[in-house]
């Protein structure tokens, strides 16, 4: 347990690319959804994700507004890649994979 969270920190650290982290988790056997928020150059990245939740909320902010969608895990578990832009705002990528 606390090497998988140790190794996804430092997945996260090594690259603030979105597209490099997204196929890593892509590498890992899930499965993009959707992106929510506008692409932009990113200061600092996080992820969203829980085993045991009924659904995970995606939550962006576009032009300093808050938005949400949340995401029901019946069939798959859902993981946010949530990516913080310079300029405070924050677009989120939404990955899914089969129970």
């Amino acid at each position: 347990m606390i090497f998988s969270f140790f190794s996804m920190l430092v997945l996260l650290g090594c690259s603030q690319n979105p597209d490099d982290i997204i196929s890593q988790w892509k590498g890992k056997g899930w499965s993009f959804v959707a992106t929510h928020g506008k692409k932009g150059e990113v200061k600092r990245t996080g992820v969203l994700q829980s085993d045991r939740a009924q659904a995970v909320e995606a939550a962006w902010v576009e032009h300093g507004k808050r938005k949400t969608k949340l995401y029901p895990q019946s069939s798959h578990h859902y993981a946010v890649l949530r990516f913080i832009k310079n300029d405070q705002d924050e677009f989120v990528v939404v990955m899914k994979k089969r129970k």
